[in-house]
Parts: structure tokens; sequence; C-alpha cells
């Protein structure tokens, strides 16, 4: 996992290219750190630092297209959601038919009894991929939603 952090690093510009460090003070839930460093020793980190500074790299990556200026992209939309809501599998797939122009496939999975799994891709302008996915969000009866969002370059 230290590879993804170097990855990031490079494509997020945040290299510390030997700039002195800023100590920070927060406070969090017992359980919250208890979790996170038990994670983030399992996946090899020995310093509690650098598996924030890796978390925070990841935090900036998944959100910032999201308040940047308007750009061409593509998106993975992942819904997990109740099936057993009436109407809801209805009203995912009118939504999708609403944004037809930058939906380009989707797949349903169905994860257990209740639950279902949505995987829309996506092609378009980042303020149509935040509108589609604030929409499905807004849902009763979506129980998770994640977007992957990666700009096309020049």
């Amino acid at each position: 996992m230290k590879f993804i952090g170097k990855v990031l690093e490079a494509s997020l510009g945040l290299k510390n290219r030997g700039e002195p460090v800023k100590r920070i003070s927060i406070s969090l839930p017992p359980a919250l750190l208890t979790l996170f460093d038990k994670i983030s020793t399992s996946m090899g980190y020995t310093e509690r630092s650098r598996a924030i500074q890796a978390a925070m790299r990841n935090f900036i990556s998944e959100f910032q297209w999201s308040a940047a200026p308007e750009s061409s992209g593509s998106a993975v939309i992942l819904i997990i959601y109740n099936h057993e809501v009436g109407g809801l599998d209805e009203k995912i797939t009118d939504i999708q038919h609403n944004f037809r122009q930058i939906v380009s496939s989707t797949l349903h999975i169905h994860l257990d009894e209740t639950r279902c799994l949505a995987i829309i891709v996506a092609r378009g302008s980042s303020v149509e991929i935040k509108e589609i996915s604030e929409k499905l969000a807004s849902l009763r009866g979506i129980l998770q939603l994640k977007v992957d969002y990666f700009e096309h370059l020049a």
C-alpha cells in the first residue's frame, strides 16, 4: 500500500521535497484511533504520521475533483442500496436515463437478500458527474455511494 501513497504523492504534487513538516494536534475518538492504528500497522506502516499522510492524500484525491473548476473526465459511481425500498430500483434507473448523455454502462449485482450493488460508469463534465451523484445519494434507501473520478488529460 505504500506504493499507492507514492503514486498519490506524485500525481497530486505533494511530495515533501525536503521542506520542514508542520506538527499539528487533532482530537479523535479512542475507538477510531485504535482501528486506524490496527489497519495501518497491518498495511505495513510503522509510523502513524506516515499513515495519516497517506490517508490525507487519499481524501484529497477522492474529493478534490468535486471542489475544483469544471473539467472533463470519467467516473465510476458505486452504490450500495436496499432494494426492498419501494420504487428505488426504478428511481435509480430513471436518474440514469435522465443522464444518458454521460452514463456509459451499468452493472447490477445482488449482494444478499436485501442489498444490491450498482456500478455506473460515466463520462462527461465534472459538474454533470457531481449532479448525478448527488441525485442518486439523495434517494431514500441508498446505504452508501462512492465516486472515483478520473480527469481527462489534454
